[in-house]
């Protein structure tokens, strides 16, 4: 009867959402792809035997993050098959990109939390084991998969300050999702105490953030010597990189470059937005402001290096390795209200990286890398062009702060050995994993 209830206040919720939906899929071009697997389940099973796992990542970012588990499974369990959903479309074209060309792996959106949805999408897969990334709990799935004896595990778990505080706060509807959690594997002592006190008590332990071991640190790697091919960068060029960027955070930064341009000719700005239905606006109004513009998506050879001065990177899953290329990082979603993004990446290359003041969504790392002096605060947009100027002057500076998050990096590794003998127990010890 819950479930139903729920049920209600779902169609009741979506009923109410349509015509936003519905503007931002005409606006944006989002929400057209994957509405038949999200309303109603999957609906064409397989007649392959093997045990299933069901590992779940919202976006780019948790897909990006199921990607060395997954592979390190693969490895180790050629008994085991897997499934993969995502979120977004932005999601859903990285998972084919990564997954796609294995056959052992099955890709598709996550069904919405209906009773109906969630039953089928898990009378097809049959999962032994659901695992979800960093957080996405949903109470009607939790509950099915209680009932067919499913295990559910948060794997990087993170449980933000804000996002605490609403569970609390509704902690008469949602401490069930919790305490039928099978394993919390947290990212932080500080985020593990969130999850035991909204009720996951029994079941979560501390084993680091595999964002961590999810990044490269060569330079020089293949990925990254064909993207400095590709755009025609020099030795001599000066790379400024702002990355995952959000609405309001690019025009400052090119308006930035446009005012330090005269005084350092070689520097080139790159400019990664964070989501893909707002590469067309972002493009016009770079180009709005006059300079010499370069769309990722317009090169299919090689250009000369005095061909553009701001590079457009509207590509899905590349920044990774677009962050080699830097200099200087400026880690976007953290001017406004979005609370950061993953900064890690950056660091790991000895980029000299800042962001901005709203970084809540990373709170532990930040704190790490500022305490080390290895990454800069900018409270303010306005703030972007002076310190870009004072890193260009005074470059070895940076190299030396890039140095010290470099370190920091490594030495915060091996969350992903640690998650992956946390999962043993859930998923049987048939062979020896990692």
């Amino acid at each position: 009867m819950l479930g139903w209830i729920r049920n209600l206040i779902y169609l009741l919720l979506l009923a109410a959402m349509l015509p936003w939906l519905w503007w931002r899929r005409i606006k944006t071009g989002r929400y057209r792809s994957g509405l038949k697997q999200k309303l109603l389940g999957l609906d064409d099973s397989t007649d392959d035997p093997r045990p299933l796992i069901w590992l779940h990542g919202v976006s780019v970012g948790e897909v990006q993050l199921l990607h060395p588990l997954l592979t390190r499974w693969r490895e180790q369990r050629p008994e085991l098959k897997f499934a993969v959903s995502t979120t977004t479309e932005s999601g859903m074209e990285l998972a084919c990109k990564l997954f796609s060309s294995a056959a052992d792996v099955r890709v598709f959106f996550f069904p919405l939390d209906f009773t109906w949805a969630v039953a089928r999408t898990l009378e097809v897969l049959k999962p032994q084991v659901l695992v979800l990334g960093e957080l996405e709990l949903w109470p009607n799935l939790i509950d099915a998969c209680r009932r067919r004896c499913v295990k559910v595990a948060v794997i990087n778990g993170r449980l933000s300050v804000r996002s605490f505080g609403r569970y609390r706060r509704l902690s008469w509807l949602t401490r069930g999702m919790f305490t039928k959690l099978s394993l919390v594997a947290a990212q932080s002592e500080s985020n593990a105490e969130r999850f035991r006190e909204c009720g996951a008590e029994a079941t979560t332990c501390v084993t680091g953030s595999i964002k961590f071991d999810n990044v490269a640190f060569d330079r020089h790697a293949p990925q990254v010597e064909q993207l400095r091919e590709l755009v025609g960068l020099t030795a001599a060029q000066r790379v400024w990189v702002m990355g995952s960027t959000q609405t309001q955070e690019e025009l400052p930064a090119v308006k930035a470059w446009q005012e330090l341009q005269p005084e350092f000719p070689q520097l080139k700005l790159i400019v990664v937005p964070r989501h893909p239905d707002r590469f067309e606006q972002v493009a016009e109004e770079l180009a709005a402001t006059g300079v010499r513009l370069l769309r990722r998506s317009e090169l299919t050879d090689a250009v000369l290096h005095d061909a553009w001065d701001v590079l457009l990177v509207d590509s899905v899953g590349e920044l990774k390795w677009w962050w080699g290329l830097a200099e200087i990082a400026i880690v976007g979603g953290s001017f406004g209200a979005r609370g950061g993004q993953n900064m890690l990446e950056p660091a790991a290359y000895g980029a000299n990286v800042a962001f901005g003041p709203n970084t809540s969504n990373f709170r532990d790392i930040v704190e790490l890398l500022l305490s080390g002096d290895a990454a800069s605060k900018l409270n303010s947009l306005e703030e972007i062009a002076p310190w870009v100027r004072a890193q260009l002057l005074d470059p070895h500076a940076g190299q030396q702060r890039g140095q010290r998050a470099r370190e920091l990096i490594a030495s915060g590794q091996g969350a992903l050995q640690r998650t992956l003998e946390a999962l043993k127990e859930l998923i049987g010890d048939d062979h020896a994993i990692g």
